[in-house]
């Protein structure tokens, strides 16, 4: 399903499958038993993984009764009946839920003259127990005191607001009301607020011709001063320099290819700088080329620098060169992704980015998993120094080559370590079908190393060595932290497999 708009509010219960749903440029990993709201002009893009997808889509029309005069009066209505937004909806007793939904299917088809009045009161049924049974993404109960009281939040942001006012609107005490608050949403009152006018602001902030001042009454801050020192403290820059968008200088400090990260964003860092400690380099040698970097991003003269979390030694002298954000440590390349998209103002372009990626991600895996089956990949990295078995559970290449791309991991892995390094001598058994081999460069440091690698028997003995299933690629592990990096890996593993399969057809398969 490409491109398809909503026109009524829907629910989608999964009975079977699992897939990719993209609502409005969010994407969702969709399996069995899972329930999503469509609310009116919602986009839905939809891919099946599985061979069998199965759904039912509850389509409704909506009215709305007021009294006019005395009189009643009915007329059609585009809104969801209850306040509930565009994306998956968390409830408890999924099973209950899903023989509800088939109980009204089977309504819907009887054949009695009665049975839309038995439809109407199995609707409303339905709607009353997913309204009563919600679930927060911490999987705590939906409180509908709590609900009231973000609702008035979101009415009233523009106004004085006090913890007092929330507390008795949601019929708790002030201290009862913060706890139940903090539990269900991980944050404070106050602070859930403060987001909610935040992101207001932000949306304001991208309008042609706002004002400052302006844009902190309507959020409820009263002066700029306040608002500015708030927007700072939230998003890390001031709102002054995030009206500049498409021309705002940005500069980037990173080993993880933040540049690549803001080129996909549609927004060419001025200038860059990596920080990497180059072992090759002497002390003197090192300090001259960060001292060169530094000089190049100050004659750039970027109105913002940011940073990832291996440049925050040099905080104070990036600092001095313009405001930096040095971005907080993170596993998941999509933290980093959309946190430098917010800086720039280009959420929908990281929303958009992520999209492409999890559509591709499905149509390679499927590809992918066809060709290899229980075939297992083990990642290699040859440096000037080690042998690294690149393994890490948590890194984001892992997550891409076994988790999103299903391929199966050879056994040597390790959840604690970056990577495993082992000298060229004392590498383990490479148990392995298929072993992907990065050099991070041809020095005669690291041709030497290869060459005492290849005389062991670890190596001699490997299925991948002895099959020809040693393949060259790319530093796969900087990459898998870019957009841009990912497509580029899955490249390769489309002309990896494109190779194998020429050659099988050919017969020329043979020793490395």
């Amino acid at each position: 399903m490409q491109g398809k708009t909503v026109s009524r509010p829907m629910l989608c219960l999964i009975l079977q499958g699992d897939g990719v749903l993209v609502l409005n440029d969010t994407v969702y990993t969709a399996e069995a038993n899972q329930l999503y709201v469509l609310k009116p002009g919602t986009t839905i893009e939809a891919a099946a993984r599985s061979a069998v997808t199965e759904f039912i889509l509850l389509s409704m029309d909506t009215v709305c009764l007021q009294q006019v005069r005395g009189q009643w009066k009915m007329s059609s209505s585009s809104g969801f009946p209850l306040d509930w937004e565009t994306g998956r909806l968390m409830v408890r007793h999924d099973q209950q839920v899903r023989a509800r939904f088939e109980q009204l299917v089977e309504a819907y088809r009887g054949v009695h003259p009665d049975h839309f009045i038995s439809i109407h009161s199995q609707l409303h049924e339905l709607l009353q127990y997913l309204s009563e049974n919600r679930l927060e993404e911490n999987y705590e109960k939906v409180d509908p005191a709590l609900e009231r009281s973000i609702m008035y939040m979101r009415r009233f942001m523009s106004e004085g607001i006090s913890m007092d006012q929330l507390a008795k609107i949601a019929g708790l005490t002030p201290s009862s009301y913060s706890r139940s608050f903090k539990k269900a949403k991980g944050m404070s009152p106050t602070d859930y607020l403060n987001r909610l006018r935040i992101d207001e602001a932000k949306k304001q902030l991208k309008q042609e011709s706002c004002v400052l001042k302006d844009v902190a009454v309507s959020v409820g801050y009263g002066n700029e001063y306040y608002f500015s020192r708030k927007f700072k403290q939230t998003l890390g820059i001031a709102p002054s320099l995030y009206m500049k968008k498409d021309q705002i200088r940005v500069a980037t400090a990173s080993m993880i290819g933040l540049h690549e990260n803001l080129s996909s964003l549609g927004l060419h860092p001025v200038a860059t700088m990596d920080g990497f400690h180059d072992r090759e380099l002497d002390e003197v040698e090192q300090q001259q080329r960060l001292a060169s970097q530094l000089e190049k991003l100050r004659q750039a003269k970027p109105d913002l620098i940011i940073g990832d979390f291996y440049h925050k030694p040099f905080y104070d002298k990036l600092k001095s060169i313009a405001p930096t954000v040095i971005l907080d440590q993170a596993h998941d390349w999509k933290e980093n992704h959309l946190r430098l998209a917010e800086l720039v103002g280009r959420e929908q372009q990281a929303l958009q980015n992520f999209k492409q990626l999890e559509l591709r991600n499905m149509d390679i895996g499927l590809r992918l998993k066809h060709h290899f089956g229980q075939e297992r990949i083990m990642l290699m990295q040859v440096t000037n120094q080690s042998i690294r078995l690149q393994e890490n559970a948590e890194h984001p290449l892992h997550r891409l080559i076994y988790g999103e791309l299903g391929l199966k991991p050879a056994q040597i892995i390790s959840i604690d370590l970056m990577s495993d390094e082992y000298a060229a001598d004392s590498i383990p058994m490479l148990d392995t079908d298929h072993l992907f081999m990065n050099r991070i460069s041809n020095s005669p440091a690291s041709e030497k190393l290869l060459r005492r690698m290849k005389q062991t028997t670890a190596w001699n003995r490997s299925p991948a060595v002895l099959k020809g299933n040693v393949h060259d690629i790319s530093d796969w592990s900087v990459l898998s932290w870019t957009p841009s990096g990912r497509h580029q890996i899955m490249d390769e593993l489309e002309q990896i497999v494109h190779q194998l399969v020429t050659l099988s057809h050919v017969g020329l398969i043979g020793q490395l």
